[in-house]
Order: C-alpha cells, then structure tokens, then sequence
C-alpha cells in the first residue's frame, strides 16, 4: 500500500507546485527510517505527484502531552522519556539529512509522525533547502532564499529576514529541534504572541521562560 500526495485542485499554482516536487527531490534523497520514502515522482495530466510509504499514524504534537494514551498505545508510563526517545529519532534524521547537504526549515510536532507501533517520521520536506549545489536543479540552496518560511511559533532568528549576514545553516534545524524540546518541557510553543509584532520579538530575543520543574541538564540544553 502507498499514499499518493498531490496539490488540491484548488491550491495549485507555481509555489505550490514546486513545493510538492521539492519535498520528492529532498525527501527521496534522503533513505533513513526517519523519513518517509519517496518511491516515485510522478505527472498526471501536467499535473506532479508523489508516491509514497503510506504511514498510518498521529502527530507527534497530539501526543506529546497526552501520557494516558502513550500508556495506553506504547506500554510506556515516563512520558518525558517517552517524548525524549521521540526527539533523538528525529535529531538522527535531521543529522542525516545535514549529511547529504539538506535542512529540513519546519521541524515541529505536527511535522513528526507516530506509527502504530511507535515509528517516528520527520514529515513535509516541503520547505527544504540545500546548503551546497550537489541537489542543484532539484532542490533550492540557502543563497536562493530572501523571504521568510517556516512556522512562526518555533522559528530561528535567522528565518525571519534571511541573509548574507545571518544565513540559514544546519543550526538553524539546531534550533527548530530546541524548539520541540522546549515544547516538551513547557508544554506550549515557545514564541506566542497575539500580534505577529509580538511573535517577531520573542523569535529575535530567543530567551523563552523554562519551568523551574524541568532538571538542570534539560534547561541547559534547550536553552
């Protein structure tokens, strides 16, 4: 059985178009049992699709917080070191895809996938960008990039205005995963705001408040 992703009817345009066909190129190009393999990239009527792994599952973000059900599905009763686990599969796929020269720019809970049997996938390459030419024609490099992408409430400085003198590199994947963590530990986000003002400003200071409950060696990591 495989899945079979393309763009609605209704969304397609050039962007979204290039997108999907990004995240083939990006995510076919990675083979790791954190990433969803891509089997074929596809036209049907001038239209492009993927065929994929179909992966059954629930967000990561849906469970993060919810012990009882992790209890319940995975036999597990330590729901921090049950999300911790989770974060360090997805720091493998992203150090493998830093390896083949490719960032991820929109790693967050609802992009990570829990199998049935607690399979974890980084999803939606979507966004991924290369930091050398070896995915040239393929995949976009770090010099292409001159507008803001991402998710706000997890984003890197470096993703707000992106440029020669604060580029985006591996560490910002660095910091998408501090994110997660600190999402873990604190159980919200970390740059909410009601006015994306707001948001910008907590992105740009990046001194998120950590409950005093969470260990020393935690706090020092996710800060």
């Amino acid at each position: 059985e495989v899945a079979i992703k393309r763009v609605r009817p209704e969304r397609r345009s050039r962007g979204t178009t290039r997108r999907l066909l990004q995240e083939g190129w990006a995510s076919g190009a990675l083979e790791h049992p954190n990433v969803v393999p891509v089997h074929f990239v596809g036209r049907d009527d001038e239209e492009p699709y993927l065929v994929m792994r179909r992966v059954q599952g629930t967000e990561w973000g849906r469970l993060m917080g919810d012990g009882a059900t992790v209890s319940t599905r995975f036999g597990v009763e330590d729901l921090l070191g049950w999300n911790l686990r989770v974060l360090m599969q997805v720091c493998n796929a992203v150090s493998y895809a830093h390896a083949q020269g490719i960032l991820h720019r929109d790693i967050k809970p609802e992009n990570v996938m829990i199998g049935a049997f607690g399979e974890v996938y980084l999803m939606d390459w979507g966004l991924a960008v290369a930091v050398d030419d070896r995915h040239e024609g393929r995949v976009p490099t770090v010099r292409s990039v001159r507008s803001m992408a991402g998710t706000p409430a997890y984003m890197a400085p470096e993703m707000l205005v992106p440029s020669p003198e604060l580029p985006l590199s591996p560490a910002t994947d660095v910091y998408l995963l501090g994110a997660c963590l600190y999402q873990v530990l604190a159980d919200r986000a970390p740059h909410l705001g009601t006015t994306l003002r707001e948001i910008a400003t907590s992105i740009l200071e990046s001194v998120p408040e950590v409950p005093p409950s969470v260990p020393g060696e935690l706090h020092a990591i996710v800060l």
